[in-house]
């Protein structure tokens, strides 16, 4: 009653992705969220900070200027940059940098657009976990370039479903006042 039908189905649609986000990210982590001012990143930025705690560290990823600086702004995002995801080498270096070369121990891909995939691998951490919730992702790229790079990452493929996570979707609303003014602004107020 508290959410309207249009708010709900907007933050329905990606609920996977913040599920598996906390189940993925642990306290002290790091996260690297490529995509993250998209409708399912904020979503996965706000489970990551929750999860990893004041030990822990989210690093923010987005093409558009615009999203990078309304990130910049959020309470649950330490660090927010621009980026090309494509740009495979220029990711890995911009992480190194903002990781001390320490890397990222869990990176969420949640772009919309193909190509992404090795910026995502080379940002993580030996034994690191890489998350492609994006539709846009080749598994075949993915695993290929993992192997020829010789990444000694896990790859998880999301398929949009994990338990309990329409609950957990539609608690990050209830919760989050930023998070709920953002979709309410894109999908439409209550």
């Amino acid at each position: 009653g508290d959410i309207s039908e249009a708010l709900a189905l907007a933050v329905l649609d990606v609920c996977g992705a913040p599920a598996q986000t906390a189940a993925l990210c642990k306290p002290g982590l790091t996260v690297v969220v490529v995509g993250g001012g998209g409708k399912s990143g904020v979503l996965c930025l706000y489970e990551a900070k929750k999860a990893v705690g004041k030990s822990g560290r989210v690093i923010a990823l987005d093409y558009g200027k615009d999203a990078v600086e309304k990130l910049q702004r959020l309470p649950f995002v330490d660090t927010a940059e621009t980026c090309d995801a494509r740009n495979a080498l220029a990711v890995y270096d911009q992480v190194r940098r903002l990781t001390d070369g320490k890397m990222a121990d869990v990176v969420i891909n949640v772009t919309n657009i193909p190509d992404t995939e090795m910026s995502c691998i080379l940002s993580a951490r030996p034994r690191g976990v890489v998350y492609f919730f994006s539709m846009a992702t080749s598994f075949t790229r993915a695993t290929l370039g993992a192997e020829g790079v010789g990444a000694d990452v896990t790859l998880v493929m999301g398929n949009g479903y994990y338990p309990g996570h329409a609950d957990l979707a539609l608690r990050i609303l209830r919760e989050s006042s930023e998070i709920r003014a953002m979709y309410e602004k894109r999908y439409g107020a209550p």
